[in-house]
């Protein structure tokens, strides 16, 4: 960590800091950052996910969940690795206008049947993508859609109509499955097997950067409530039991922190040792952000859960990055494949 990475992740945290989900997007579209890694031609910072690093770590310190993951990291990745006319007005409005973009079909459990199809040039998209974080606000949808057993990358033309079912999420944010039926979009990429996997790993880095920073902040937050609660007349963190406890919650987050900085700095190494970071990443943040959220929340009693507290909140984050983009248990298959090359 550089002193312009501290400084830019300082900046940001001051300035979200009084809002929440719903407004910390605009927030970070006065921070300049949305077009991060939007070309420079189109009005962006042309910069790598691995500069992403500051901004997740301030929305993981602040438990914001936002569009910038699936708008500004994964869309524009998507997009900028496979430029055309039409996604580079996306990619514009992205930078320009802070437009969100929902991304339907990255992970393949969430996939589902949606397929693609040819018919005189035109291609229509049919079949269920679940889950789609943001549809509600977003005004441009990248669709991953299956043709002949291959991952297609699709482009839904503004305003073009679809049936959504929208839903909360326990983490505060908004996702809808979606129903295609012979819609119309524009073809980006016809083989995106490539394509995924490397933004895949790129946006798995980012959450677990984020995750870190969310966990740092539980065994802050514990450390200081176990100095304020008292039991039998002392603080409880003057109990052996706590205290080990708390140095427990704390190996884990410096273990989550280090293994995060190490699976941003493979981003850009061979294709081997990125899956191996990226998996080892996944695996280790999902075990440790567990441990810790449990922890927290019992050291605090049932004020853990309340919406007093902040606790249960980081807690739930915590548990939606477990399952996102691959459980452990696929990283951990993953990780061994790559043992036996």
């Amino acid at each position: 960590m550089n002193d312009e990475h501290t400084m830019l992740r300082d900046s940001l945290v001051g300035r979200l800091a009084t809002h929440d989900g719903k407004t910390a997007w605009n927030a970070l579209g006065d921070g300049g950052v949305i077009g991060l890694c939007v070309p420079e031609d189109l009005g962006g910072l042309g910069l790598l996910p691995t500069e992403a690093a500051p901004v997740m770590e301030a929305l993981g310190e602040l438990c914001l969940p936002t569009s910038f993951l699936e708008t500004s990291i994964i869309a524009t990745r998507l997009l900028k690795s496979a430029r055309s006319i039409e996604g580079d007005k996306v990619l514009h409005a992205i930078a320009n206008d802070g437009a969100r973009v929902a991304v339907a079909g990255l992970d393949p459990e969430l996939r589902g049947d949606v397929s693609a199809r040819c018919t005189d040039k035109d291609w229509t998209i049919s079949g269920t993508a679940k889950i789609v974080l943001d549809a509600h606000d977003a005004t441009s949808f990248i669709v991953i859609a299956t043709h002949d057993g291959t991952p297609m990358m699709l482009l839904l033309r503004e305003g073009q109509n679809f049936e959504h079912r929208n839903f909360p999420t326990i983490d505060g944010r908004s996702a809808a499955d979606i129903i295609f039926q012979k819609t119309p979009a524009i073809l980006i990429a016809k083989d995106a097997t490539a394509l995924i996997a490397n933004v895949t790993d790129e946006a798995i880095a980012c959450l677990a950067v984020e995750a870190a920073a969310l966990m740092q902040r539980l065994v802050r937050d514990t450390v200081d409530y176990a100095k304020q609660r008292e039991q039998f007349g002392q603080q409880i963190a003057s109990f052996q039991v706590v205290q080990h406890r708390l140095v427990d919650m704390n190996i884990q987050a410096r273990r989550a922190g280090a293994i995060a900085r190490r699976a941003m700095a493979m981003l850009p190494g061979s294709e081997l040792e990125r899956a191996r970071a990226i998996s080892a990443a996944k695996v280790t943040i999902a075990q440790a952000g567990r441990y810790i959220g449990q922890q927290a929340v019992q050291l605090h009693g049932g004020i853990g859960m309340s919406a007093e507290l902040p606790i249960g909140r980081y807690f739930k984050r915590l548990t939606v990055i477990e399952g996102e983009l691959g459980s452990a248990d696929d990283h951990l298959r993953r990780f061994a494949s790559t043992l036996a090359v």
